[in-house]
């Protein structure tokens, strides 16, 4: 399981780029360990057709998977996720568990549900 604390957060839609992202960060400045999740507002058939109709999970390494996320739990003061084989396999760990500041929280919870479900 990979641990960091996230000393920022964000939870953004980013219309022109057609996503939905939720980063961590343990950085201020998004450095360090990050763990980003992303979503695209809307899908095509060629996205649906690839297995691209889902969430996609980067680290800071440049490591990156669509889908594979078995289950998610919100704490108050943590995140923790856990990964199927080939997503760990992807993302060179079995999941994440992340500090959280607790006045993130909130908005956290908002756009964890969005990309997540």
């Amino acid at each position: 399981m990979r641990t960091f604390s996230a000393r920022a957060v964000a939870a953004e839609e980013l219309r022109d780029l057609n996503a939905y992202v939720v980063v961590l960060a343990e950085s201020l400045d998004g450095s360090g360990a990050r763990l980003e999740l992303q979503k695209a507002l809307s899908f095509d058939e060629q996205d649906r057709a690839l297995g691209l109709d889902t969430c996609c999970l980067c680290t800071e390494t440049g490591a990156t998977c669509y889908g594979g996320v078995v289950a998610w739990t919100l704490k108050p003061d943590a995140l923790e996720i856990r990964l199927d084989a080939d997503a760990a396999e992807a993302l060179g760990t079995p999941g994440f568990a992340i500090a959280l500041p607790p006045t993130e929280l909130a908005e956290l919870r908002d756009g964890l549900a969005r990309v997540l479900g």
